[in-house]
């Protein structure tokens, strides 16, 4: 069987996504500690000297400094690290969760991207056997997008293991032997 995503890959994703949490909270401390010079130095200056005229400034730089501060945090909770964390996930319910075995002959591919719980997919689509009578065949198969397609050739019988429909790993079969034309030489 041929692995989808190896197992550097998860482990880059799951560095990735710790390194965004050191880098949050190393930007929180200096926009703490950023704050907490400006305030001490106001609170001095007004106690030694009497003077509020660096107030002013402090203040307006204070909220200038928390409006950018604050727009990035939720820029980079939101986009960057959003995505990162439900890749992780992604990761985390395919150790855990039930996997799923099966064959089928290869239709085509859906070029269309789709998103399935904050991750970006292709379609393979398969036609497979139906699990009860009258049930579908054809089965649509998620392929992450960063993912080169797999090279199957149309009618093709390939076996897959999936998890929620995401394809973790497969195996060419070939062409059944029904299909397969031979051509006599006379």
């Amino acid at each position: 069987m041929t692995a989808v995503f190896t197992e550097k890959e998860k482990k880059e994703s799951y560095a990735t996504k710790k390194k965004m949490w050191i880098l949050w909270f190393v930007t929180l401390g200096v926009y703490l500690a950023i704050l907490a010079t400006m305030i001490t130095l106001n609170v001095v200056d007004i106690v030694s000297s009497r003077d509020r005229r660096f107030q002013m400034p402090f203040m307006i730089g204070s909220i200038l400094l928390s409006v950018l501060y604050w727009s990035g945090t939720l820029f980079f909770f939101s986009i960057k690290f959003r995505l990162t964390s439900k890749y992780c996930k992604m990761f985390t319910e395919m150790k855990r969760g039930l996997k799923d075995r099966t064959s089928g002959k290869f239709v085509g591919i859906d070029p269309e991207i789709v998103e399935k719980e904050g991750v970006y997919f292709y379609t393979m689509v398969m036609q497979c056997a139906p699990l009860r009578r009258g049930d579908i065949t054809q089965r649509n198969v998620l392929v992450e997008r960063n993912h080169t397609l797999p090279p199957f050739a149309i009618g093709e019988t390939v076996e897959i293991v999936t998890h929620a429909n995401i394809l973790m790993a497969y195996e060419r079969k070939g062409f059944p032997e029904s299909e397969i034309k031979i051509e006599d030489d006379e």
